[in-house]
């Protein structure tokens, strides 16, 4: 399948991406045949799913509410000819668990047969892979007008395994963040930001926006860049890692990716000789990265102190060093910590405007998720905005 109505490509996206199957809709204006189809195909035999799916936990979700819903689009009299695609229901029944009976069958009816009692009760998330579609700048149409058919061809993917818990093993470095979404977007947009530069990344996470930056980098050739990915937690960074170098995804070629613990502390200490050396003989970074790293007051110090001591180290041909971060503003006393820490480094400092999504056009689930995931910011103190630079 080549093209896709836009409706439906949101219904493809959203599961590829995970996104909670209470927000996703099957559009009613598309023909039920069409739906039969494009659910078959681009989600159930799509080989890259069979190779890197998500969660039978997700699956179990999201099939269910879709069942539900191709039921109720079946009573309308214009439907009464059509039937749920019975590759659709065994598919269904192939994601749950074989540990507990199975109630219900494949026959009509099914979403008020088939529950979840037969599953193991508090069964805790398994890891995922998330798929995520973005479109190269080059690629993408000007303007407010969209056409209704999705050419695939345009999109490229890349695909993470994460955890589904919003905390693991104390780190929150196995979830993709709202902030790393919205800095993504950033630099879809603005790609020369990273094209032909040494760019270093902290708190890389799993490498969700390690792997948009070493895509823009692979994408183009033409021009010698460096990544490197950081992170405090070696487990975090091995899964960063695994990750980057997913066969699936463009990262994988790209053959300048280098992966460091490093801990921001190291910035604090008297005796940081090391690392300076480190910032400054072998990363020697034009443009620092950050997505969402600010989430406790004592991260502040050691982050700034990291950020002022990578500007000043160096010299990159008369390029003018950098750093890019975004912040998910929580509280807003640690978000008036981090400015004031950076004012006291000397460090000048410059709003920069977030799209809000790669591409404006989203779907009704993702402006949702949006909508939760800024429901507990706290708008930031006002300010004087002084010169750029990071």
């Amino acid at each position: 399948m080549d093209s896709i109505r836009w409706e439906m490509f949101t219904v493809f996206r959203d599961y590829a991406s995970l996104v909670p199957a209470r927000f996703i809709q099957i559009p009613p204006n598309v023909p039920f045949a069409e739906i039969n189809r494009c659910l078959v195909e681009l989600l159930i035999l799509n080989p890259h799913f069979q190779k890197y799916p998500p969660s039978k936990q997700y699956q179990r979700s999201f099939w269910k509410i879709i069942i539900g819903q191709l039921e109720d689009i079946l009573t309308r009299p214009s439907e009464e000819d059509e039937e749920i695609d019975p590759r659709i229901l065994d598919h269904y029944l192939s994601v749950f668990s074989s540990s507990g009976p199975l109630l219900g069958t494949s026959a009509p009816g099914l979403r008020g047969q088939i529950c979840d009692r037969g599953l193991p009760l508090g069964e805790v998330p398994s890891k995922s892979f998330v798929t995520h579609f973005w479109e190269p700048k080059s690629n993408q149409l000007q303007g407010e007008f969209y056409p209704k058919v999705i050419n695939l061809a345009s999109h490229r993917t890349f695909t993470l395994e994460e955890s589904r818990t919003t905390i693991e093993g104390g780190t929150t470095g196995f979830r993709t963040w709202f902030a790393s979404r919205m800095l993504a977007s950033y630099l879809i947009q603005n790609p020369g930001i990273i094209e032909g530069k040494r760019v270093l990344e902290l708190g890389s996470g799993i490498g969700f926006l390690g792997i948009i930056a070493a895509s823009l980098q692979q994408l183009s050739p033409k021009y010698t860049s460096s990544l490197w990915l950081t992170d405090v937690n070696e487990e975090v960074l091995t899964q960063c890692r695994h990750n980057i170098q997913l066969p699936c995804n463009v990262s994988s070629t790209h053959k300048s990716v280098q992966f460091r613990v490093l801990d921001w502390e190291e910035a604090l200490r008297t005796d940081h000789e090391p690392l300076v050396a480190l910032l400054r003989d072998e990363i020697n970074p034009d443009v620092i990265l950050g997505a969402d790293i600010v989430f406790d007051p004592s991260l502040v110090p050691p982050l700034i102190s990291l950020i002022a001591l990578a500007l000043q180290l160096g010299s990159n041909n008369g390029i003018q060093k950098s750093a890019i971060i975004t912040l998910t503003i929580r509280n807003a006393e640690t978000f008036r910590l981090f400015l004031n820490h950076a004012e006291e480094k000397g460090l000048s400092l410059q709003d920069i405007m977030l799209p809000q999504a790669q591409g404006s056009r989203r779907s009704a689930a993702w402006k949702k998720l949006e909508q939760e995931a800024m429901a507990t910011e706290v708008p930031p103190p006002k300010r004087r905005p002084p010169p750029p630079n990071v």
